[in-house]
């Protein structure tokens, strides 16, 4: 635990914003001669250490505490001096939602491609828009490339919530309760970009298009877009991969206009992911990292090595328990339904602000309403979209 001393000599040596770089440093941590890296906890600290330290004694600058001391009337002390201890509380509280928001087992990052963006509602323009290279006869100029009258919107939300320090948790010392709070909301806030991320790439409920071309919101996986395999196709073995891989291969076709081929070539498409529910979890792994598969002709048993492996090199499985959840929804009937493709390809997270943790400015009138003498904020901005529909197929099970 660092003491109130220690951050008083802190102090007296590098003042108040020295001590708050200290502070940054310690929590960043630095990296030891055996390449690990020794950091501070933000747990190592105290809501009631940092007030005396960078305030002053608490029973002449807390009105919490001078009112218990039995004082009637104290010069406490205003704008908590300036902003070092609302700004040292804040380096612990960002660390904590950072600790929450790297949640384990999330997977939505993994088939998004992020784009930071400062604009709201933007065209962009989709996959195969873009047209192909032409011939250049000798001495002849080339051609600009240019886009096709073919785009889809994106929509962004806010999203966020206030987390407040009151005099009480100062002067009780709620240390603990406090950094827990800031971690369940860093979790919160990835558990809700998770969920978001899985139900649109899965094209979940009709209220929820995330695909919108020429502005309108459109069923992603359907006939008319070649991107469902409605034929029940129940994921079982590499022969369903291989079935997927050829209902794209007869199907998808290379839309760009004008160019040689009017249209006719297939796409060049190499899956890097299985999504599945937590249903179909084990049985995707087992598929997709088998060394060998062993077929019965009835005779005999085949060993090959693993077919999955050689169909489509690095393909991974992954699974998410909102899709799970998700069964029966419009768009979602069956958790054995499962995705097949190259979703980074397909799917943007727009960011217009990452996650930050931000300040509330001091003598605000919660801090006279309410006791409060510090807040914070943890938001982001921003949301799922699909680009085209070409590069993910839907596998209905059943």
């Amino acid at each position: 635990m660092i003491r109130r001393d220690a951050i008083e000599a802190l102090v007296l040596e590098h003042g108040r914003e020295g001590y708050l770089q200290v502070q940054a440093l310690l929590l960043e941590g630095k990296e030891l001669p055996n390449g690990r890296r020794q950091r501070a906890r933000p747990e190592e600290f105290s809501l009631r250490s940092l007030w005396e330290g960078l305030v002053g004694p608490i029973e002449s600058t807390l009105a919490f505490a001078a009112d218990q001391m039995g004082y009637v009337q104290m010069p406490i002390r205003e704008a908590v001096t300036t902003s070092a201890f609302p700004s040292a509380v804040g380096q612990l509280i960002s660390a904590k939602v950072i600790d929450g928001y790297d949640m384990p087992g999330a997977i939505g990052d993994e088939l998004v491609t992020v784009v930071p963006s400062k604009l709201r509602g933007e065209r962009m323009v989709g996959f195969t828009s873009l047209q192909g290279p032409k011939i250049v006869e000798e001495g002849e100029p080339y051609q600009d490339s240019t886009f096709r009258e073919k785009y889809v919107t994106t929509t962004e939300t806010k999203r966020g919530r206030l987390l407040s320090v009151s005099e009480e948790a100062v002067f009780f010392d709620q240390t603990g309760q406090l950094l827990l709070r800031a971690q369940s909301l860093g979790g919160q806030l990835r558990a809700n970009r998770e969920k978001r991320i899985i139900r649109a790439i899965a094209d979940v409920a009709s209220t929820e298009r995330v695909y919108r071309p020429g502005g309108v919101p459109t069923q992603l996986y359907s006939a008319g877009n070649n991107s469902l395999l409605a034929t029940a196709t129940p994921l079982v073995d590499w022969t369903d991969i291989q079935e997927a891989l050829a209902y794209y291969a007869l199907n998808q076709r290379d839309d760009r206009e004008p160019d040689d081929s009017s249209g006719t070539d297939p796409i060049i498409w190499m899956p890097t992911h299985i999504v599945t529910a937590q249903e179909q979890a084990g049985t995707a792994a087992r598929i997709v990292n088998a060394v060998e598969d062993r077929t019965n002709t009835g005779t005999a048993t085949v060993i090959t090595a693993g077919v999955a492996r050689q169909l489509v090199p690095g393909l991974r499985a992954v699974a998410s328990p909102f899709l799970d959840a998700a069964q029966g929804a419009d768009q979602w009937d069956d958790a054995s339904d499962w995705l097949i493709g190259d979703f980074k390809r397909q799917f943007i997270y727009k960011e217009i602000w990452p996650l930050q943790t931000l300040r509330a400015p001091a003598q605000n009138d919660e801090e006279f309403e309410r006791d409060i003498v510090a807040r914070y904020k943890a938001r982001e901005y921003g949301d799922v979209n699909a680009t085209d529909h070409r590069l993910v197929v839907k596998v209905n099970a059943v």
